[in-house]
């Protein structure tokens, strides 16, 4: 690395180059250094792979041949020569996490976007304009920069996510729309990063908590009844009577509601019942049913 490059990231760990789903070769120990212009991984061989050519990071999920031999892993995706390479680097789990963080910041800070934030919150079309924005990622959040001032999402509350192709401007262009926690309610956003790479790299890093989350909430399942108390939850923020829900039987709608507390679907404190983060999750993915 040049005397003009600043090394962000420095350690010693293990790494594995395009391991497949068979039998893989024994990871190799290797000193890993980053600039804000390349990943230099140097064992035997000297990999460098300049970060404009970073196409994908995988935070965790080892290939199953490899899972005995790694722990703590960050997989960089880079087009070389027409084709996708993959590193998969191992390391402490401190050094990774802050790996991670220092990586996605050299990938996405700086990146325009064009921002709708909120777009939507709970059921109820928010009237946010769209605004441009320049991304800054910390170890938890994606912030978007603007020049009426500063909102961001943070990575631990986001609970669903998918691509669109509708902007928030109204054009056609490669979008983001990001469901994420917001005082017990889901708030929908919409983010246009200015390239595609850009756009799926940012899901990459909204996605390194949401996993957890979807592998939480997979065997939990709803009865009708359930379902309808879920959605009426998310849809008026608790403020409803439930037993109007079910037909107005109270002595069910309170078995309902007790049901999905017991679940970790909802929670009551003094404001009232609100959906646990868990209970987003479960809204997001297998009930709302989003028109944008």
């Amino acid at each position: 690395m040049s005397g003009e490059e600043r090394a962000v990231a420095d350690f010693v760990g293990r790494f594995a180059r395009n391991p497949k789903t068979g039998v893989g070769d024994e990871p190799e120990r290797a000193r890993v250094v980053m600039s804000q212009k390349r990943l230099v991984v140097a064992g035997e061989d000297r990999i460098a792979v300049p970060l404009s050519s970073v196409v994908d990071v995988v935070v965790g999920n080892v290939p199953p041949n490899l899972r005995d031999l790694f722990d703590s892993t960050v997989t960089v995706g880079y087009r070389e020569n027409d084709s996708v390479e993959t590193l998969l680097i191992e390391g402490g789990d401190e050094t990774m996490a802050k790996f991670q963080t220092v990586l996605f910041k050299c990938l996405l800070n700086g990146t325009k976007a064009r921002v709708k934030h909120p777009a939507r919150v709970g059921g109820r079309v928010a009237d946010s304009p769209v605004r441009t924005a320049k991304l800054s990622i910390t170890s938890e959040r994606v912030a978007f920069e603007t020049r009426a001032g500063t909102v961001g999402i943070d990575i631990t509350n986001v609970v669903g996510f998918e691509r669109t192709e509708r902007a928030p401007d109204g054009t056609e262009r490669p979008t983001l729309l990001v469901r994420h926690a917001d005082d017990g309610q889901v708030t929908m956003s919409l983010v246009a990063p200015s390239s595609t790479r850009r756009l799926n790299l940012l899901g990459r890093f909204l996605r390194i908590e949401y996993g957890q989350l979807l592998s939480a909430v997979a065997d939990i399942n709803l009865s009708e009844p359930e379902t309808q108390l879920l959605v009426a939850v998310y849809a008026t923020g608790g403020d409803i009577d439930f037993a109007s829900v079910l037909d107005g039987d109270a002595a069910r709608a309170t078995n309902v509601v007790n049901s999905l507390r017991e679940k970790g679907l909802i929670e009551e404190d003094p404001a009232g019942i609100s959906l646990t983060t868990h209970g987003q999750v479960v809204v997001t993915q297998r009930v709302e049913d989003v028109n944008i």
